[in-house]
């Protein structure tokens, strides 16, 4: 019998199954289904959720249909939450965390007097708190009807349990939520007009048991299908990669380049524009720090745009030789991918002044798939950069959360490449590293 797991990101829904080694036996990615309302893109909850069943059955049956499903975890984007009624219901879309209509709002609360750095990650108009005051102020109905607020990433799990909770990795992303202490920040709570919040729990806390009768009457699975929490992508990302290498740093190439790592627990008395602080998957004695950098949205800038991008990738190795993008004048792609790869050296230096440890760079995302802009990277990060061959590894961390509730080991296999960097790169790189850093202060 299998595991799921499933990834709920901003650009593809995936769905996958895994047999009793965490073997990935199939897998399936859709378009994150969207939708224009009145204010810009949404997502139809009930037409997500429907595809998310439509998978599971497919799965399931294309596999063999060889005994229910033992057990179901999530993973997924941070922000994208729903408001529910009291049968758990939306009553509204989810608005995207890209979507910028509560710019005003996010403004407003990071210059209130409920502003803190406790909640380890700054206000700004992709926080669910910003966008709680803006639903308050402009779908007051909304607020109003609504019983209570879930996130979108554990919406399916919450409501086949028919039980409400939020992952603390998710909790985090709301902007008002304590990573230190794992307790909502009230204050901040009120000055967003939040909702009523479901209780908070921990990576692999078993929510419940499934009781959706659509995937019930399909036999993908049955009364004792345990669903799990999961939690935010790239945390439940690194958790699969920690099981490779306890002490590797994450650079996640996706829609966004995040660069993960988790620190022992400390007290956040100072936002970081670089780094943000969240609640650990691995549990309550450490803090995650997640660097942000917009990679798609920069590449977009480029006249040639992504696909310019992809070309260049798509070599065996990138053109050119190395160039020094600290003034952000890009006259090639290659300088380009420079930039953006000089900014994540630049967090990766900042993690570890935080306390996270010196381990070993692992890669991961849709465009880690490119050797030729691993090589670049390793030759300005002046390291390795290993690379596992299982790319999914946001719905394989889900699935091992799924799988340990189950009482199954969560070790599993997967070769791991070493891309090296270009040693006639590394030196002039590290000298325009240098001016990088100059110019950035």
């Amino acid at each position: 019998m299998s595991i799921c797991g499933i990834d709920m990101g901003t650009t593809n829904l995936k769905v996958a199954l895994f047999d009793d080694a965490n073997r990935m036996i199939w897998i399936k990615s859709v378009p994150t289904p969207r939708i224009e309302d009145r204010f810009g893109v949404a997502t139809d909850v009930r037409k997500l959720v429907e595809m998310v069943e439509d998978l599971v059955i497919e799965g399931w049956a294309e596999t063999g249909r060889r005994g229910p499903i033992l057990a179901i975890s999530t993973a997924g984007v941070g922000e994208d939450g729903v408001y529910v009624g009291e049968n758990l219901e939306p009553i509204a879309y989810s608005i995207p965390w890209f979507d910028m209509r509560a710019s005003a709002e996010a403004t407003e609360l990071a210059q209130s007097d409920a502003a803190t750095p406790s909640a380890g990650i700054e206000m700004e108009p992709t926080r669910t708190a910003a966008l709680w005051l803006w639903t308050s102020k402009i779908m007051p109905e909304t607020s109003r009807q609504a019983d209570r607020w879930l996130c979108l990433t554990d919406y399916p799990l919450a409501k086949w349990a028919k039980k409400d909770f939020v992952s603390d990795t998710l909790a985090s992303r709301t902007g008002c939520f304590n990573p230190t202490t794992r307790e909502w920040i009230e204050p901040l709570l009120r000055e967003s007009r939040a909702p009523a919040l479901p209780h908070v729990v921990p990576a692999g806390t078993v929510i419940g048991t499934m009781k959706s009768e659509r995937l019930l009457a399909s036999g993908a699975v049955d009364a004792n299908t345990l669903l799990v929490a999961g939690g935010h992508d790239h945390p439940v990302a690194a958790h699969a990669i920690h099981k490779l290498a306890a002490d590797a740093r994450v650079d996640s190439l996706g829609t966004a380049n995040v660069i993960y790592g988790d620190a022992p627990r400390f007290e956040t008395t100072a936002f970081d524009p670089q780094i943000a602080f969240t609640a650990s998957i691995e549990g309550p004695e450490k803090i995650a720090c997640l660097g942000v950098f917009e990679f798609t949205k920069t590449v977009n800038q480029f006249p040639g745009g992504v696909e310019a991008i992809r070309r260049e990738m798509a070599l065996a190795k990138i053109s050119g030789m190395p160039g020094n993008p600290a003034g952000r004048q890009f006259n090639s792609e290659r300088q380009l991918l420079e930039w953006a790869t000089f900014n994540a050296r630049f967090m990766l230096d900042r993690l570890a002044q935080y306390g996270v440890p010196e381990g070993p760079v692992y890669a991961t995302g849709g465009w880690s798939r490119s050797r030729a802009l691993l090589e670049l990277r390793a030759s300005v990060l002046g390291r390795e950069i290993y690379v596992p061959e299982e790319r999914e590894l946001s719905v394989l961390g889900a699935a091992l959360f799924a799988a340990e509730a189950t009482g199954r080991k969560t070790a599993f296999e997967t070769p791991v490449s070493v891309v090296e960097p270009d040693r006639s790169w590394t030196a002039p790189y590290e000298d325009f590293y240098g001016e990088f850093l100059a110019h950035r202060s």
